[in-house]
């Protein structure tokens, strides 16, 4: 319990850095945790968080979500992302590390490269990117980035990306984490830690808005594109 507290600080931080530099949360959460838990376990706490942040999401943004294109999206990413959340306790620790930093330097290249692919948002389009994004988040965690491409290419407004985003991400999410919790040991330190950890969050997410104006955003991307980048790293070598 005493390592686990020590991780409050680290998602605070975390959540500070992403809030402000517009992203890359839960890639954090799973490296910070991987410092203290093994990468399953960090998977499957970071997705837990992830669902209260979804949530809050959703409570603001659903009004603008495009039920046709998350009806599609999720059509075959619902049972990819249980298929994904199986696959990571069926498979070598080193597979799941190695995916997740993998698409922790992906993440980082296109925020570096400031200039993410379009593809053209078809049905068959969103149920296999659908489908490929459930299998890879279930796997690793997260892969938010993936649904990136496909709504972009919808030419949708900020608050209609982030609303049909958060709708799609919240039942695959539910499906990976029910084929994690089963896997998991729950001692009662790991849940004291679950209910610390999503205060914490918010709270990072609160203050981060809060001095976003006052701030340079463009130092705080360079620092969390650096924690990724060093975190992937780590990840390949360990």
């Amino acid at each position: 319990m005493n390592e686990l507290v020590l991780l409050l600080p680290l998602f605070f931080l975390g959540g500070v850095i992403s809030t402000v530099a517009g992203g890359g949360m839960g890639i954090v959460m799973i490296i910070a945790a991987t410092l203290f838990l093994d990468i399953r376990s960090s998977i499957a706490l970071a997705s837990l968080l992830t669902v209260a942040i979804q949530l809050a999401k959703i409570a603001h943004f659903y009004r603008y979500a495009r039920w046709n294109v998350v009806g599609w999206y999720i059509a075959l990413g619902i049972p990819m992302s249980y298929a994904g959340g199986v696959i990571l306790f069926a498979v070598p620790e080193r597979i799941p590390k190695t995916v997740l930093a993998v698409v922790a330097l992906l993440f980082v290249a296109i925020k570096l490269a400031r200039r993410i692919p379009t593809l053209p948002a078809t049905r068959t389009n969103l149920v296999i990117f659908g489908g490929v994004n459930g299998l890879v988040g279930g796997l690793v965690g997260n892969a938010a980035m993936m649904r990136l491409p496909v709504l972009l290419s919808l030419g949708l407004s900020k608050e209609v990306l982030v609303g049909t985003s958060a709708v799609i991400a919240f039942p695959m999410n539910l499906s990976k984490l029910a084929a994690y919790i089963p896997n998991i040991i729950w001692t009662e330190s790991y849940i004291a830690f679950f209910f610390m950890a999503i205060p914490t969050i918010f709270l990072s997410v609160w203050f981060g808005k809060k001095i976003l104006k006052n701030i340079s955003k463009q130092l705080f991307e360079k620092l969390l594109l650096g924690i990724i980048f060093i975190g992937a790293i780590r990840l390949l070598l360990l």
